[in-house]
Parts: C-alpha cells; sequence; structure tokens
C-alpha cells in the first residue's frame, strides 16, 4: 500500500516558471540605457551553462552598430536601399534614447564585443560581435570581461 497519492486526471502538473531577472543586473542595463557618461559596463554572464563575456551597452547604441553592420554586408544592394534598411533597423533603438524609468526593468541586455566560452572559461571560437539577450536568462553574473587567449 503506497502513501503518495493517486494523481487523477482533474490535478494538473504544477506549472515549471523561470525565476525572475536579476534585479541588480536589470539595474546597471538601465543606467547604460539611460546614457550620461557611463557608456558601457565590462560583465560577464553565466547562462545555460556557458559563459558570455562582454560590454553592456544601451540599446540604442545596440541598434545603431546592428544596423551598421548589417546594412554594410549587403553588398548586392545599391547604396540607397542600404541606406534605408540601415535607417530602419536603427529606428529600433529610438525606444532607448528616451530617458528610461525606474520601472519596468529591462527584460533585455546589450553586449557589445561578446565572446564566447565554456563553462570552464575554455573560448569558443568567433570574433567579438554584438549580442542581445532576455535578462531573465542569466543564472549568474560578474563584473568584468574575460578575454579570450
Amino acid at each position: 500500500m503506497s502513501l503518495e497519492p493517486t494523481p487523477t486526471p482533474s490535478q494538473p502538473a504544477p506549472a515549471v516558471t523561470a525565476p525572475p531577472a536579476d534585479v541588480f543586473l536589470q539595474f546597471l542595463v538601465n543606467l547604460v540605457n539611460n546614457g550620461g557618461q557611463l557608456k558601457s559596463i565590462g560583465v560577464t554572464l553565466q547562462m545555460g551553462g556557458m559563459l558570455v563575456s562582454g560590454s553592456i551597452v544601451s540599446g540604442a547604441e545596440y541598434f545603431d552598430r546592428f544596423a551598421k553592420t548589417f546594412a554594410d554586408s549587403l553588398s548586392d544592394m545599391d547604396s540607397q536601399a542600404r541606406q534605408s534598411v540601415r535607417t530602419s533597423l536603427a529606428e529600433l533603438g529610438d525606444v532607448f534614447r528616451l530617458p528610461q524609468p525606474a520601472e519596468p526593468l529591462p527584460n533585455y541586455i546589450h553586449l557589445a564585443d561578446a565572446l564566447f566560452f565554456t563553462a570552464d572559461g575554455t573560448p569558443i571560437a568567433g570574433q567579438p560581435t554584438l549580442w542581445r539577450g532576455r535578462s531573465n536568462a542569466v543564472d549568474d553574473f560578474i563584473l568584468g570581461s574575460m578575454q579570450a587567449g
């Protein structure tokens, strides 16, 4: 005879929810998003068994850089079309050009010069790049960025 309750079809399985984002990390992102003298913060994020290291930049800076890099890669398009693509993508950063409120805290982190490492710190091949991720997907973080090699 078992003392464990027998599950019934009317009892739904408990919902698994992701833990909330680290409020301190979101605060740091908000500091950079608000501009001023603080343009970036070096950080290393632990996410699902790997490390992502780079500099937190504002959403505006991220989308400006992304727009330029992406539009410049469209070499088979004429310059006017590339400029149109660049302008459209850069506009995604316009929301970050306004003062950011204290609430709600930012849901996304934008890194420049991001490098990727295994959990033990071994670099994963690749050039520094732009990176965007959900703040609630970060398991842990440290201030300061890692260097490859």
